[in-house]
């Protein structure tokens, strides 16, 4: 992890965070709505909520 004036950056983890947040919403509607459409097409679009 890199570091800002010192301390820990957490900037690196927030994304990987946000990144896996976004895969497991985005699995979960795709289970939800039987394997229906593309699970990328759901991942870029909880990608896109959580950029608001």
């Amino acid at each position: 992890m890199g570091t800002t004036a010192g301390r820990a950056d957490p900037r690196a983890r927030a994304v990987i965070a946000t990144a896996c947040a976004c895969l497991d919403a985005a699995s979960m509607a795709w289970v939800v709505n039987d394997g229906q459409g593309d699970i990328m097409d759901l991942y870029d679009e909880c990608v896109a909520a959580v950029r608001g």
